[in-house]
């Protein structure tokens, strides 16, 4: 199945199609997150007696709180960060087979992945967020999982690599102009903080963007998020391990937030459809109530993409 995701995931050195809208990264003045679609999730997994379910991506642990609820389950909650909570398994979803062999898990019954943004990272100290000056690490868990930080990225990298970086995870539109300015900079002083690389994004893009609703920083900061993290890879891996491990019946859930997570998503259940392993349970993904839109404008471009294992006997 490692084909499937070729076209979908861009390596340093290629350049990524254009397209999808980007995850906003907004500018927050509360630190509290809230999971978004927990019905949808609850009615989708349809968690029963004794099924083995894991939460991939835990955050502040509203949908395993949600799960756990809902019936009397074998509840396996991941997260990269360490301080994520007492009883999560500190790991990333990416090593997934390696994280239920080590709980002595052989098969699930249902998966979810939330990959949205937990909003309590900004507060976190490693420059995620362009509202506070603080160094350019970037990192979930306690080292990068790609081996590099955002200030390796940008004092190190080619100015065309940076710009394939920039369009390819951000989809930002002024990637060329950002990636000149990037390197313009660092000749003069190694690019350190958050701030820093604020102030050159702001000077290199055209004033009207700058004016515009979205800091103009934000996919700048959402490409080296996902490059630092190794996150497509991982979602891939993810995926690959959940179905894997996936028992005949079983379920996956993913909530995506752009579309370059989605598209690698609706790929690879296409390709399990295809292959007759697996059935769609929405032809078009399920999308958040304006109720909840209208409560937590965070989960506005949210979508929900869930998949059933089918039961060969």
């Amino acid at each position: 199945m490692t084909s499937v995701f070729t076209s979908a995931r861009m390596s340093h050195h290629s350049r990524r199609e254009e397209g999808g809208e980007a995850h906003e990264h907004k500018q927050v003045q509360k630190k509290e997150h809230t999971s978004v679609m927990t019905a949808e999730v609850l009615a989708t997994l349809a968690p029963k007696v004794g099924d083995v379910v894991v939460d991939a991506t835990y955050g502040r642990g509203g949908h395993s709180k949600a799960l756990k609820a809902a019936a009397k389950i074998k509840l396996i909650s991941i997260d990269a960060d360490p301080a994520a909570g007492k009883g999560v398994v500190e790991g990333n979803f990416g090593d997934l087979t390696n994280i239920l062999a080590a709980q002595k898990v052989e098969a699930v019954d249902k998966v979810l992945f939330d990959l949205g943004w937990n909003m309590t990272q900004l507060s976190a100290g490693k420059g995620f967020s362009f509202m506070h000056d603080e160094p350019l690490n970037m990192s979930y868990g306690a080292s990068p999982r790609s081996g590099f930080t955002a200030a390796e990225v940008l004092n190190e990298w080619s100015e065309e690599t940076l710009a394939d970086v920039f369009f390819g995870y951000g989809e930002e539109r002024y990637a060329r102009r950002i990636a000149k300015a990037v390197v313009a900079r660092r000749k003069l002083q190694p690019f350190a903080t958050t701030f820093e690389l604020v102030e050159v994004v702001r000077d290199a893009v055209p004033a009207a963007y700058r004016r515009g609703r979205l800091n103009p920083a934000t996919k700048t900061f959402q490409a080296l998020r996902i490059a630092v993290n190794d996150e497509l890879g991982a979602l891939q891996s993810g995926l690959l391990s959940a179905w894997s491990a996936l028992a005949p019946s079983g379920r996956i859930a993913v909530i995506t937030f752009h579309s370059i997570e989605d598209r690698i998503v609706k790929r690879y259940f296409a390709s399990l459809v295809k292959s007759g392993e697996g059935t769609l349970l929405y032809k078009k993904p399920l999308a958040p109530s304006a109720a909840e839109t209208k409560s937590n404008s965070a989960s506005r471009s949210a979508k929900l993409r869930a998949i059933e294992k089918v039961c060969t006997q």
